[in-house]
């Protein structure tokens, strides 16, 4: 029975069935040496996962001393001793669901490299909670780094001892005498070999061009490798770690389906080509002196479908939504059309980024090779990296902070037309957001939800769709800081920025974004703005009302590097939220279910989003 629950729980992911240690894991190899698990537990959550003594035992079975595991849970989500699988577990936390800070991938792809450099004969397994997303991508980043291109398991997927067999038989065989002819047969088939991947290599490179331009430019060749070797990475993982559909009909599901993740990926593989945009993560003395680069985020324009499309109650509460937002009267200048959509701006904690970075400018291998850690960078300032994450500082509590909000400023920023592609739209664009708009603004989306719950008998449920993607929670409530213009959010053109949309109290969708990858460089006279566009999958979790939008535009300008960028206000401590000065609990907890939006495949979509 617990078997059932636990192929239940794991749902598209390909399991692995020891059949010698009468075993059922969610398990799999991605490479001969590289293995991504669902999280070991214990006690009742070992009951639909993986149980902590079963993947030790397997691990212990097949690869004795030689496998580390490298864990990215926080300490708030799941946690257990190094000690369980005795000392041989690395940290490195991020938040379910959410794309990690960018310095984090060559911390990982390093030490993950340094410890399989030791000996053939080691592994190493990844875990999160599920086992998919963050695992995946930082199995990912790992292999982008790689001399030559992974390729699936060969050793039967588990038995390292048939490999060991496999090369104490090649050990003999070398060992014979050749003659002449033989030698010429081996030699020419290496070579053939060798030719063949040459061969696909250019292949792919022609498919991934634009075929036609013989005057294709270095850069935009190494740019197409890198795009290649992405595909390529992900395509495995993909193969390894989903089930094969039991239906032709049925599409295989993405290993690494988050597009944040993904996209997190594409910038990765991008430096590792030399491809980053100018003076990113710099060694240089004289850059990192220099300030930061700068833009100002001047809106976010957001296109929907009408929400007249759902269905009975979905409808009524949607729309009572709209409604209230139009009849109320409130002394303010912003927009009192047909939507409440807003948007909440958040990133890491500044020192825990700034902590991470300084680490992977400190390991960098002096070659520039971004996969490989410098020799004796273990330690830092008297720090040891292994005690980055020892004491809980940056993942026991919230990791990732609000700091800005837009809205609709006038009624000029909400527009209503008709397309025959996608019939009744409503494009809004969204502002920066000064305090005492934000107070009015929230003021009415508050009274709205009140208003919602008084008339629900689902009252003091919390809103399903939202129970999909909170790994990091923010309410109507995140302390921000408060804007003093609305000229725009100044940002680190270097840092991460999750963009949260919501519809009045209810999540629509995120997506995170590093601003220099999406500029244009160098900067001049007709660069100074971008703008880039994201479909609805290119969101994750787009789903309730979410499933309405159409596409998202970011527009960026450069601006003065001596602006202050705009930061989380100071953390509150845990006194102050003893003392009741904390942050209040968001409203969305007393939301109606039945105003999240159409549910329909809601189901789908949380086991598709699960880490």
């Amino acid at each position: 029975m617990t078997d059932y629950v636990r192929r239940l729980v794991s749902g598209k992911k390909a399991r692995h069935k020891d059949n010698d240690l009468d075993l059922d894991l969610d398990l799999a190899y991605i490479t001969d040496r590289v293995i991504v698990m669902g999280y070991p537990a214990s006690g009742l959550e070992g009951l639909y996962r993986n149980r902590r003594e079963d993947a030790k035992k397997f691990l212990d079975h097949h690869h004795g001393k030689n496998y580390w595991v490298f864990n990215f849970c926080p300490i708030k989500e799941n946690s257990y001793p190094a000690d369980v699988f005795d000392g041989r577990v690395s940290r490195y936390p991020f938040p379910d669901h959410h794309a990690p800070p960018l310095a984090i991938l060559p911390l990982i792809a390093r030490e993950i490299r340094l410890w399989l450099d030791g000996s053939p004969e080691r592994v190493a397994v990844l875990h999160c909670k599920a086992g998919k997303g963050r695992s995946g991508t930082m199995a990912c980043a790992y292999l982008l780094t790689l001399d030559v291109a992974p390729t699936a398991p060969q050793r039967g997927r588990s038995s390292i001892e048939k490999e060991k067999a496999k090369s104490l038989a090649e050990q003999v065989m070398n060992a014979m005498p050749v003659d002449e002819a033989a030698a010429e047969v081996i030699g020419a088939t290496e070579q053939s070999g060798q030719d063949l991947v040459k061969l696909e290599l250019a292949d792919a490179n022609e498919k991934g061009g634009d075929g036609d331009d013989p005057s294709a430019t270095t850069e935009s060749t190494e740019k197409q490798n890198t795009t290649n070797s992405l595909s390529h990475v992900l395509e495995l993982h993909t193969s390894r770690r989903m089930k094969r559909p039991s239906s032709p009909s049925e599409n295989l599901k993405q290993g690494v389906s988050i597009p944040s993740q993904r996209r997190w990926l594409y910038y990765w593989s991008l430096i590792l080509a030399h491809q980053a945009p100018p003076d990113f993560w710099s060694v240089d003395p004289k850059v990192l002196a220099r300030l930061s680069p700068k833009v100002r985020l001047t809106q976010i324009q957001v296109r929907m479908k009408e929400l007249s499309g759902l269905k009975g109650n979905l409808v009524r509460a949607a729309n009572a939504l709209l409604d209230s937002a139009g009849k109320k009267t409130i002394n303010t200048k912003s927009a009192r059309g047909a939507s409440q959509v807003w948007a909440s701006l958040a990133r890491y904690d500044d020192d825990f980024v700034q902590t991470l970075e300084r680490w992977e400018r400190h390991t960098r291998d002096e070659s520039g090779a971004m996969g490989v850690r410098r020799k004796g960078a273990d330690k830092m300032e008297g720090e040891d990296i292994a005690d980055l994450f020892k004491d809980g500082r940056w993942d026991g509590k919230k990791m990732v902070r609000s700091f800005a909000r837009m809205g609709p400023l006038k009624d000029e920023d909400v527009r209503k037309e008709t397309s025959e592609e996608d019939g009744k739209v409503e494009t809004l664009l969204l502002r920066p957001l000064t305090g005492d708009k934000w107070d009015s603004i929230r003021e009415d989306i508050e009274a709205d939800g009140k208003t919602q719950g008084d008339n629900s008998t689902t009252s003091g449920t919390r809103p399903k769709d939202n129970s999909i993607a909170e790994g990091e929670e923010a309410s109507l409530y995140d302390v921000t800081q408060t804007l003093k213009a609305d000229g725009g959010v100044v940002l680190d053109a270097h840092r991460e920025v999750r963009a949260k949309l919501y519809f009045g109290q209810v999540f629509m969708g995120w997506f995170w974004f590093i601003p220099t990858f999406h500029m244009h460089h160098p900067r001049g006279p007709g660069n100074e703005s971008a703008t880039f566009v994201l479909t609805r999958k290119e969101l994750d979790f787009p789903v309730g009302i979410g499933a309405n939008i159409i596409d998202v535009s970011v527009s960026m300008e450069w601006c003065s590097e001596a602006a202050d960028v705009v930061s989380p206000p100071a953390r509150v401590t845990s006194v102050e939220i003893a003392e009741g000065k904390g942050e209040p609990a968001g409203f969305a907890s007393t939301l109606p279910a039945v105003a999240t939006g159409d549910t329909r495949g809601l189901a789908e979509a949380k086991q598709a989003a699960e880490d």
